[in-house]
């Protein structure tokens, strides 16, 4: 087996393939990176292609779920024993969903902290369409990809978060894709909260009305913050890093130093990891969640 983590990433537009390798007291080297459109060819052959070319077959692979093939949902915690949580669960988020439950596949994680005072214990659960699963399984095998585990969007961007130093305090991660952002919060590689907002890289790079876009994102990342600080017995969060994009939005950056209370910085993958390969900007961002897939170090699989 080929030495560290593979992530396998599908765009809309292509196919994202980059390897993570660790060796203790060294930061993770990113020893592979290539984006490859679909073009003519197809999902199939490219992921063939891909397969062949980087010997996948012999590799450890991830891949990133679309955030429209599971759920992410925050629920009390059952008072059963260990071996018993997951059915517990299933049956607590049964109408949470808008699938069956008896057609998911279903993770769960703690939140970290101390539990506050009057509080029942809160978990995360995740809900995946056993079908979504198993299509992206199949997709994989049939391209002689060697696929060992599925992640989510959500745990990708805390492995990118747990890169920074300010990780050991907390720190708000704040990425793009074309179609919508993710803010996280986590804190010494473990994720507390996650939201979703509807503003992309398309928006805010081709309307001109900028300034309403950038206000409802400060309203997400401030609530955010709100429930952190009003859930958590942690310190405040100081540190709001902003995850690499393919090109600059002018005045964001600007514009959200002057309306959080927070430090803002611009994240660049290349100060943080040993790049063994060209890693552009424009490839940070297309590539930037299977990126944070492979510097997956748990076992737990999906």
């Amino acid at each position: 087996m080929l030495p560290g983590l593979t992530g396998v990433g599908l765009r809309s537009d292509g196919l994202c393939v980059v390897r993570i390798e660790r060796m203790t007291g060294r930061p993770p080297a990113l020893t592979l990176v290539d984006f490859r459109p679909w073009g003519d060819q197809g999902q199939e052959k490219v992921l063939e292609r891909a397969a062949a070319d980087y010997d996948l077959a012999r590799s450890r692979c991830t891949t990133v779920l679309d955030s429209n093939e599971y759920s992410l949902l925050l629920t009390e915690a059952p008072d059963v024993p260990p071996d018993e949580l997951r059915a517990a669960i299933r049956w607590r988020i049964k109408d949470l969903i808008d699938f069956h439950i008896n057609d998911a596949t279903l993770d769960v994680f703690d939140l970290p902290g101390e539990k506050p005072a009057g509080r029942a214990r809160t978990m995360y659960a995740v809900a995946a369409r056993s079908t979504a699963i198993q299509k992206r399984a199949d997709m994989m095998s049939a391209a002689g990809i060697n696929l060992d585990v599925i992640d989510i969007p959500e745990m990708a961007q805390r492995n990118l978060a747990s890169l920074l130093p300010e990780d050991a305090q907390g720190v708000v991660l704040l990425s793009f894709t074309p179609g919508g952002g993710l803010i996280t919060i986590s804190k010494q590689s473990e994720i507390y909260l996650s939201r979703n907002i509807d503003i992309g890289l398309d928006a805010l790079t081709q309307l001109s009305d900028t300034a309403s876009m950038f206000d409802r994102i400060v309203l997400e990342v401030q609530r955010s913050l709100d429930y952190y600080d009003s859930h958590f017995r942690q310190a405040p969060i100081t540190t709001l890093a902003l995850a690499p994009m393919p090109r600059e939005v002018p005045g964001l950056v600007g514009y959200l130093k002057a309306n959080l209370s927070a430090n803002v910085i611009a994240m660049d993958l290349t100060k943080l990891m040993e790049c063994e390969v060209d890693l552009k900007p424009e490839l940070q961002s297309a590539c930037l969640t299977v990126l944070g897939a492979a510097l997956r170090q748990e076992e737990r699989v999906l």
